[in-house]
């Protein structure tokens, strides 16, 4: 299997970050839209990061599998049980309908069962590595099937509780939904002002990271770096992110799985 790094960028922060110990580095996978009928390009996904060295942990944030569908989300979830590093799980437009019988409690209790300890009920949640505080944060909905995103009052009350409480650690939101505007008006978030006027009041993000808008695409707004990864069921690519020890900057690669 030929692999490729096609892409290299470095994001300059406004803040030194300084992780203990050493590097961080993570990798982060968006619009996997896994099927029981299309299982290969998870497989291959898979194994090629499986090949990486020195890897913290992987997120997947959003539209995990294509249609909310059980059947789809355990295998989803027993292809990444293969992989060597801890794993994280955001759920996005694609992953949840209570219709449908998979709202987004039923959806967590699976990743639980499925990946044990370390994992959370609710979809908001936290961890850390080194000193860096991840955030990851829900923005889907389970009532009402659309392509854009929703960041309600009690979530975004939660984020500004989070980031009050964890006001002297660096922190970066992992989530599916992106904050600045795409090419599609449909795919926007919905009433981001609540989100961005919250965000507005703290000091301490340095990084949103998100999917969804199936292109690469990174901004500096407000000193808060917005970063962007492609559908990986459209390009077969995935990022990495690395954080180099007590550096003020963070590179992104594009890696493409052939």
């Amino acid at each position: 299997m030929i692999k490729k790094i096609i892409l290299l960028s470095i994001i300059f922060f406004n803040i030194v970050l300084t992780v203990s110990a050493k590097d961080l580095r993570f990798v982060q996978v968006a619009e996997v839209m896994y099927t029981t009928e299309n299982s290969a390009p998870l497989t291959n996904c898979i194994n090629d990061i499986n090949t990486l060295k020195n890897i913290d942990f992987v997120v997947f944030t959003g539209d995990n599998i294509a249609a909310a569908r059980i059947e789809y989300l355990k295998g989803f979830l027993k292809e990444v049980k293969k992989l060597n590093y801890p794993v994280y799980i955001i759920i996005g437009d694609k992953d949840v309908s209570k219709e449908k019988g998979l709202n987004k409690e039923t959806y967590r209790e699976e990743v639980f069962k499925s990946l044990g300890f370390g994992q959370s009920f609710s979809p908001n949640y936290t961890f850390k590595k080194g000193n860096v505080r991840f955030i990851a944060a829900d923005g889907a909905k389970e009532f009402v099937t659309a392509s854009n995103g929703y960041y309600k009052q009690n979530t975004v009350d939660w984020i500004d509780k989070m980031l009050t409480k964890y006001q002297k650690d660096n922190v970066i939101i992992l989530q599916h939904f992106p904050l600045i505007k795409g090419d599609i008006p449909a795919n926007n978030t919905y009433k981001v002002e609540l989100y961005t006027n919250m965000l507005n009041k703290h000091s301490n993000v340095f990084a949103i990271i998100a999917g969804h808008f199936k292109k690469n695409e990174e901004q500096l707004i407000n000193n808060v770096n917005h970063i962007i990864t492609p559908s990986y069921s459209i390009t077969g690519e995935y990022k990495i992110l690395d954080i180099p020890e007590g550096s003020d900057v963070i590179y992104t690669q594009l890696r493409h799985v052939d």
